[in-house]
């Protein structure tokens, strides 16, 4: 079982913490659905620091490989996470630029005396993972299948024909 991480996030940020764990499959409240039993745990970490434009941040870094099903054959799929993400941190909502004006499209995080650390990374992970993963046709279970499947050509007919001329 995953400790519990809950940090002061404009004060984790300010004395520059850095914390490090291990998340199971099993951990992953939100995720574990998406998951097959196959998924290893991911390792990541999460620092703080104050940048030179004086902006509290949050760095997360996060590897492993997660296993999803293949939304052809329902066999599991192994995905390579490597996730790196940065946060500024602001005090309220309001302090987010409209995404017009943010020109290097950064991504804020409001600042909470009670942040759940595990929350964050699990949204990194569900980002992360694609929409409908399929194998690759070659490496799939049902290609064979998918090859019988592929409807005739319509003008195959016409290779019987032979044009006469007169």
């Amino acid at each position: 079982m995953t400790a519990q991480h809950i940090i002061n996030s404009l004060e984790f940020a300010r004395k520059s913490l850095e914390i490090r764990d291990t998340i199971a499959h099993s951990d992953l409240q939100r995720a574990k659905d998406l998951l097959t039993p196959e998924t290893e745990s991911l390792d990541w970490r999460l620092s703080g620091e104050i940048s030179a434009d004086k902006k509290a941040r949050l760095h997360l870094s996060l590897t492993g490989n997660v296993a999803v099903p293949c939304q052809r054959c329902l066999e599991p799929m192994m995905i390579a996470l490597s996730i790196s993400s940065e946060f500024i941190l602001v005090k309220d909502e309001s302090e987010i630029p409209p995404e017009e004006d943010d020109v290097k499209d950064h991504d804020y995080l409001v600042a909470e005396a009670e942040m759940d650390v595990l929350q964050l990374v699990e949204d990194e992970i569900l980002l992360a993972l694609p929409y409908a993963p399929k194998h690759e046709i070659k490496d799939c279970a049902v290609k064979a299948e998918v090859n019988e499947r592929k409807a005739p050509n319509p003008f195959a007919v016409l290779r019987d024909f032979k044009v006469v001329k007169s």
